[in-house]
């Protein structure tokens, strides 16, 4: 992989024989917070120094780049046109964080086949060696511009909300990886809730569910509640962790961070260059 020049400090060297912990966060249905979410783990992490490096893989729908304040040159769809080298569609992002766009209303990447996400998944795993952490951003649903990039990932992050459809559609989603063979941990979020209370609900709904008819097994990671701050925030396009540092969200992003982080560098070995 050629080292792109973003990422020629010496703080994103290839990490001797390691890789990132890759994460995606999915929901069933959109309009959840899934997206804002993204954007303000991967600041977080990065604010911990974990080297981090999010990719909005919600294909032709991407806006990540909208609440992280970025104006990207390069996309996704620019890589997969051969327009453009991985090195060079990596931006710099909020805190330190190193972004890569999807490409918003671009039709070609909305319907990419089978190959197209193949690549895709590729290059991701060109990165891991890079970094210690990579934030899938994927879209909303069960298509497989979706599921494709929730199975590469070592854990999923499920957003919900206490919304009956929201309910139903991340059952929805987990239906539909572990009927492809998804046995990762997947870790639930409850967002813009009113009480712990509200959120517990929700998780144990879920649950039951996955137990009973799927015979899988969610793992609780916690609860974001309704906070002002998180639609000021996409107001001004930046992550609400870092222009509201202070703010209830921004606390209860810090405990879901913590309970992630144990899981950072518990990721597969980098593939060692074969031998000439």
């Amino acid at each position: 992989m050629k080292v792109p020049t973003t990422m020629s400090d010496p703080t994103l060297a290839p990490k001797q024989g390691k890789r990132a912990t890759i994460f995606a966060v999915t929901s069933g249905k959109g309009g959840v917070g899934k997206t804002s979410l993204s954007v303000n783990l991967a600041c977080e992490f990065s604010r911990r120094g974990h080297h981090t490096i999010i990719v909005d893989t919600d294909l032709g729908l991407a806006n990540a780049h909208i609440l992280a304040g970025i104006k990207p040159t390069r996309t996704l769809s620019d890589y997969i046109d051969g327009k453009a080298e991985l090195a060079e569609i990596i931006e710099q992002g909020p805190c330190k964080v190193k972004f890569i766009s999807g490409g918003s209303g671009v039709k070609e990447m909305a319907n990419l086949d089978d190959n197209g996400r193949a690549r895709i998944c590729a290059a991701v795993e060109e990165l891991s060696p890079f970094c210690d952490v990579i934030l899938l951003d994927t879209g909303a649903g069960v298509s497989k511009s979706v599921t494709d990039f929730v199975s590469i990932a070592d854990h999923t992050i499920l957003v919900a909300t206490s919304n009956f459809a929201a309910i139903a559609d991340a059952y929805g989603i987990v239906k539909v990886i572990v009927q492809e063979g998804y046995r990762k941990p997947v870790h639930c979020v409850v967002n813009r809730v009113r009480s712990p209370e509200e959120a517990e609900q929700v998780f144990l709904k879920l649950k039951g569910c996955t137990e009973r008819f799927l015979g899988f097994d969610l793992n609780w990671l916690g609860f974001l509640p309704e906070d002002s701050s998180v639609e000021g925030a996409v107001l001004k396009r930046a992550p609400f962790s870092e222009v509201f540092p202070g703010s209830v969200a921004a606390r209860y992003l810090g405990k879901l961070v913590t309970g992630l982080e144990r899981y950072v560098g518990d990721g597969k070995p980098a593939p060692q260059p074969a031998k000439t």
